[in-house]
């Protein structure tokens, strides 16, 4: 065992060190709501984990998670039970679900669905009534699967959009500024094409969903999903300034919000999902997401919900937990940085003289890395692994003197102070 082990610190050390330098860009503001945001569902057992959920600093919150948003009416009760979990999730900005689908030839449990534009209207008067802190009203979830996985062709975006504007109408009656957004696809396709195409003009707030696959696929094509983070946001970026493709809402601005990711949608697979490619993937996608200009971005979800959740049913955390509670930390401005390392993610913020690179390593092998940021000294690292979080341990302290050693698949935030 012995040798074993000194092998592997010789091949370690005998391996180049991954080297950060910055890059030059200009720095920007990070959005909160960009990287620390998460679907709420009043499925959650929020009260049993308040301090676990609150480290993780939610900025913003999406209510209901999920196509449930299209299963149940928005009553007095459901909506009381979100300001509750609301106010113990520490009352952040919220994007509120209204309902749209209904199934054709009757309703679930024999109870009306209340999915028309007064309803719609309805939901916004609890809202007021009820104190809510609402940043975006988002007209319903996934259309383009109302055809496929709901059996009703009937939905094409030409329908979808008559449903969008009769909704907006109704809820900008009771609160003029309210704010809208949709159309939530499933992931971006041609129904979110021929929506812009549409209805571009009545959307305050462009948003999909991001789901690369079912987790069929190797630990590599996993990682090599997360470029469709920025492929995808510069996609709707194109379409909404071409008038060909966006002819009626020219003029206006672009605000693009990812409202459900996650590297995998199959909430019964915990591969890629609750494992430490997912919470690794999921943790660069949200930085991607944020630098790339995505403004409200809700990971789904917050906990609870099979394999995807940050916190599984019984509240123990996951890969992807540690990972978000780690990007609690990415405040203040961006610090342009970049990697000779493919295999190795970096992203930097500053905040007064301080100076936080976060560092992912994809690879399933340890890996060296220099920081050569002139100005700055580090103060501490500290690693998080699935091994780590799975044996109920705190992020390991890394020794910081000379080169760091990243753990293998692991996520390291680096702390460095400006020198005087």
């Amino acid at each position: 065992m012995r040798k074993i082990i000194t092998l592997s610190l010789g091949l370690l050390l005998s391996a180049q060190a991954a080297t950060i330098t910055p890059s030059g860009a200009a720095p920007k503001p990070i959005l909160p709501a960009s990287v620390s945001a998460f679907n709420l569902g009043n499925w959650m057992p929020v009260v049993e984990a308040v301090e676990a959920l609150n480290a993780l600093k939610p900025a913003a919150l999406r209510w209901p998670g999920g196509n449930i948003g299209d299963e149940q009416n928005r009553t007095p009760e459901a909506m009381q039970t979100l300001k509750s979990n609301w106010t113990l999730l520490g009352r952040p900005p919220l994007m509120l679900q209204t309902r749209v689908f209904t199934r054709p030839g009757g309703n679930r449990g024999n109870v009306a669905a209340r999915n028309t534009p007064a309803d719609a209207a309805e939901m916004v008067k609890m809202a007021q009534r009820l104190g809510l802190n609402v940043a975006y009203y988002e007209i319903g979830n996934e259309p383009d699967l109302y055809a496929t996985n709901r059996s009703d062709p009937s939905w094409t975006p030409q329908k979808y959009c008559g449903v969008v504007r009769a909704q907006r109408a109704a809820i900008l009656k009771v609160d003029p500024r309210a704010k809208i957004s949709g159309p939530a696809v499933s992931n971006p396709n041609s129904y979110l094409d021929a929506t812009i195409k549409e209805c571009g003009d009545a959307f305050d707030l462009v948003t999909w969903h991001l789901y690369p696959s079912n987790g069929d696929g190797s630990d590599a094509e996993a990682f090599d999903s997360i470029s469709k983070v920025v492929e995808t946001v510069e996609r709707v970026k194109k379409l909404w300034s071409d008038p060909a493709t966006n002819p009626k809402g020219q003029g206006m601005p672009l605000a693009q919000g990812i409202t459900e990711y996650a590297q995998s949608y199959r909430s019964d697979r915990e591969t890629h999902l609750s494992d430490a490619v997912g919470g690794l993937w999921a943790a660069e996608a949200a930085l991607r997401m944020s630098e790339s200009g995505a403004v409200f971005n809700p990971y789904f979800s917050l906990m609870a919900t099979g394999n995807h959740g940050l916190l599984d049913d019984a509240g123990f955390p996951r890969m992807s937990y540690a990972a978000f509670r780690e990007l609690a930390n990415y405040r203040g401005q961006t610090f342009g940085v970049t990697s000779d390392d493919p295999d190795l993610w970096v992203h930097t913020s500053v905040q007064g003289n301080l100076l936080t690179v976060f560092a992912i390593n994809t690879q399933a092998a340890a890996r060296p890395l220099s920081l050569k940021l002139p100005g700055y000294t580090v103060i501490g690292a500290k690693a998080v692994t699935d091994a780590d979080v799975n044996s109920d341990k705190p992020p390991r302290a890394l020794r910081t003197g000379g080169t760091l050693t990243l753990p293998p698949l692991s996520l390291t935030r680096v702390v460095l102070k400006s020198l005087p």
